[in-house]
């Protein structure tokens, strides 16, 4: 473990130790030459990832833990969205579909529309809408706009790791931590 330590390279910008004063985070479960990337670097790529990589790590599939500080109201400001035209256009069609399905399954409800037309939105709305990567792309939106007012940090996955060895082995902390994601 020294020997790791001593040869920590960052696995975007290859900055050493020696070389700045930034400090390093191991985001999740790679190791070798992307064990270590430096926070700094890791902030400017999720600036520049799409929304599933800031999410989670493409080489093993692991989820960033963040933690999100209030800023001073002074430091507050717009986000930079990064959505063109055929975003804004997907955005639209999403909040239309959204709109209609709830309206119709209310109606349906009152037995205003029929079950059929309203089964067959719910669940055109559910493949196109309800989407895990869709989830992810408003998923990444909340969090941009979210980092206009909070600082984003992520949490080291080796501290992440040792925490969890000392707690209670008959808990699923996994399931613990996927929900207390989703209740934020």
């Amino acid at each position: 473990m020294a020997d790791e330590e001593t040869l920590k390279s960052c696995k975007f910008c290859f900055g050493t130790e020696e070389d700045s004063t930034l400090s390093f985070v191991h985001p999740c479960r790679c190791r070798g030459s992307i064990h270590w990337v430096h926070n700094q670097c890791l902030g400017m790529w999720f600036a520049k990832a799409n929304a599933v990589q800031q999410v989670m790590c493409t080489q093993c599939q692991t989820r960033y833990q963040k933690q999100l500080t209030l800023k001073s109201w002074r430091s507050w400001w717009f986000p930079r969205l990064g959505v063109d035209m055929f975003g804004l256009l997907e955005i639209s069609v999403d909040l239309w579909i959204t709109w209609r399905t709830v309206s119709g399954f209310v109606g349906m409800m009152n037995g205003t529309k029929g079950i059929f037309r309203e089964l067959l939105l719910c669940s055109m709305w559910k493949c196109f809408v309800a989407s895990g990567r869709r989830f992810c792309y408003y998923g990444n939106l909340g969090l941009r706009f979210a980092s206009a007012m909070f600082r984003v940090s992520i949490d080291d996955y080796d501290e992440r790791r040792e925490i969890k060895e000392r707690l209670p082995t008959d808990m699923d902390w996994d399931k613990i931590s996927q929900s207390a994601v989703l209740n934020r």
